[in-house]
């Protein structure tokens, strides 16, 4: 009896550790199809590819994906005039504006604009909480993408190794899919670690360059897991192989504009993340 007591006690604590979904339970439900071709720009030095996932029931996720070289570009952030909050954004005249050749949606905000989590941009604070530090929930709040004010070179850190010291833009948002090249443990408990919706990820690769990976505007949309495991894929067999990765705003919020190349539309935003090219390499 103390035997069988003891036994019972032992399953009971694992079944009890065990996340409701393990990361090993969700590989990617479905395969990268196409060449994984990545074409140079027309006019701007940066390259695109269209990713396409299909998936067993025979749906097909479509992204497009773009990367580039910070050091040929100025990554910052844009926070659009409170009036302008809730307008239609015109990507054509926005990027004339700012000088812009790529414009996405950035972290999430609330029903009056306002950013939820830390929000640095030009040279000003909008939100100086980092959301949820030290805590092991609100991983959806888990990452931070940031520019540094040296030599400008952007980064995707965890909140809790976030230090706004030396950050020039930042916002909070997440969660972190992909750290050091491998998927990040732990988001099986939220919903949507298996919900299929739209994306926007920016990410970086082993060799620093950008890579920004949004949905398309009418498709089967992915999963946090679903990303995960395509993101951490190798180039090789069809994935992106980045280092980092972060989940952005997604949903109807998702959105990206490249000039002459993509306009992927989205319900209007108060912030965005763009890619001036430098005087040099214009």
């Amino acid at each position: 009896m103390k035997r069988l007591l003891v036994l019972i006690l032992i399953v009971g604590s694992l079944v009890a550790a065990r996340p409701a979904v393990a990361a090993s339970d969700c590989p990617l439900k479905g395969r990268p199809v196409g060449d994984g071709r990545w074409t140079p720009g027309r006019t701007l030095p940066l390259e695109t590819r269209n990713v396409r996932i299909r998936f067993e029931n025979g749906a097909t996720a479509r992204m497009k994906a773009v990367r580039l070289r910070p050091e040929e570009f100025e990554i910052r952030l844009h926070w659009r005039e409170k009036s302008e909050w809730f307008s239609p954004v015109d990507f054509g005249a926005l990027g004339k504006k700012l000088g812009a050749a790529v414009v996405l949606n950035a972290g999430y905000y609330d029903e009056k604009g306002r950013p939820m989590g830390y929000f640095r941009s030009g040279g000003k604070v909008f939100n100086s909480r980092v959301l949820y530090r030290g805590r092991k929930t609100f991983l959806h709040y888990g990452a931070v993408f940031t520019v540094g004010r040296s030599g400008g070179r952007p980064e995707i850190v965890s909140r809790e190794r976030f230090e706004d010291a030396g950050a020039g833009e930042a916002f909070q948002a997440g969660p972190l899919l992909v750290e050091d090249g491998k998927p990040v443990q732990g988001l099986s408990r939220y919903r949507e670690y298996l919900r299929a919706t739209r994306r926007t990820v920016v990410a970086l690769d082993a060799g620093g360059r950008l890579v920004v990976l949004v949905s398309e505007a009418e498709t089967r949309g992915v999963s946090w897991c679903e990303l995960q495991a395509f993101l951490a894929l190798p180039e090789p067999e069809g994935g992106l192989g980045v280092r980092d990765a972060m989940n952005l705003d997604g949903g109807s919020s998702s959105q990206l504009w490249v000039r002459g190349e993509i306009e992927i539309p989205g319900r209007a935003a108060p912030t965005y993340v763009i890619a001036a090219p430098k005087p040099e390499t214009r």
